[in-house]
C-alpha cells in the first residue's frame, strides 16, 4: 500500500511539473515555431474583428437612443467631477483593467476559454461603441472629441494589452479544448501555462503605466475641455 502510494504521488508531482514547466514537451521545439505565430495573428485577427463587430453594434444601438445604460454611460464620461482628482481617476482605470486582465487570464484555464474570449471582446467593443454614441445624441461632435480625447489612451492602452494576453490565453485554452474534445482525452501538449503567467503580470505592469499616463491626460484634459 506504501509503495502504491509513492508511486501515485510521484506520478502526480511528475504531472503537475510537466504541467507548467517552461521545458518544452517531446517533439516540440522551444519558441514559438512558424505555425504558432500564424495562430497567434489568426486570434489576434479574430478578436479584433469581433470587438470591431461589438463596436458596431453598440453605435447602431447607441444611435436609436433607446437604452439608459448608454445615457448613464456617456453622463459618468462627461461628468468633470469624475476628473478632479487623479488618485481617484487612477484606481478607478486600474480597477477596471485589473479585473479584466484577470477575466483573461482565467479563460487560459479553460477548455473554452477562446469562446468566452470571444464574448468578451465583443461586449467590450459594444459598450465603448454604445458610449461614444451616446456622447454623440447627447453633446454632438464636440461632446464625441471631447470623450475620445479623455478616454482614448487608457480605452485603446488596455484594449491592446489585453489583446496581447489574450493571444497567449486562447494558445492555452486550445490545447486544453483538443484533449478535452479529441479522441484519446490526454494532454500530449503542456499548455504553455508558465508563459501566460508571465504574460500576466507583465500585462499588469502595462496597464499601471497606461492607467497612470491615462490618468493625468484625463485631468488634462477635462480642466481645460470640461
Amino acid at each position: 500500500m506504501r509503495a502504491v502510494k509513492t508511486a501515485t504521488a510521484g506520478a502526480l508531482h511528475l504531472s503537475v511539473e510537466r504541467f507548467f514547466s517552461a521545458r518544452p514537451a517531446a517533439g516540440i521545439t522551444h519558441g514559438e515555431s512558424p505555425g504558432a505565430q500564424s495562430t497567434a495573428w489568426r486570434m489576434v485577427s479574430a478578436f479584433g474583428g469581433l470587438f470591431f463587430a461589438g463596436y458596431l453594434f453598440g453605435i447602431f444601438k447607441g444611435r436609436l437612443g433607446a437604452w439608459d445604460f448608454g445615457t448613464a454611460l456617456a453622463a459618468y464620461y462627461m461628468d468633470a467631477e469624475n476628473y478632479s482628482a487623479f488618485a481617484t481617476l487612477f484606481f478607478d482605470l486600474y480597477s477596471a483593467a485589473l479585473l479584466q486582465s484577470v477575466l483573461v487570464l482565467a479563460c487560459g484555464f479553460s477548455a473554452l476559454g477562446t469562446v468566452f474570449l470571444g464574448g468578451y471582446f465583443c461586449l467590450r467593443g459594444a459598450v465603448m461603441g454604445l458610449c461614444a454614441a451616446s456622447v454623440f445624441m447627447q453633446g454632438g461632435t464636440r461632446a464625441l472629441v471631447i470623450h475620445w480625447m479623455l478616454t482614448c489612451l487608457p480605452d485603446l492602452g488596455i484594449f491592446l494589452v489585453m489583446l496581447w494576453l489574450a493571444c497567449r490565453s486562447g494558445a492555452c485554452a486550445s490545447v486544453m479544448f483538443r484533449c478535452a474534445f479529441r479522441a484519446g482525452g490526454h494532454l500530449r501538449q503542456a499548455p504553455p501555462l508558465r508563459g501566460l503567467l508571465i504574460r500576466f503580470l507583465t500585462a499588469l505592469l502595462l496597464c499601471a503605466v497606461i492607467c497612470l499616463v491615462g490618468a493625468a491626460s484625463g485631468i488634462v484634459f477635462a480642466g481645460v475641455l470640461l
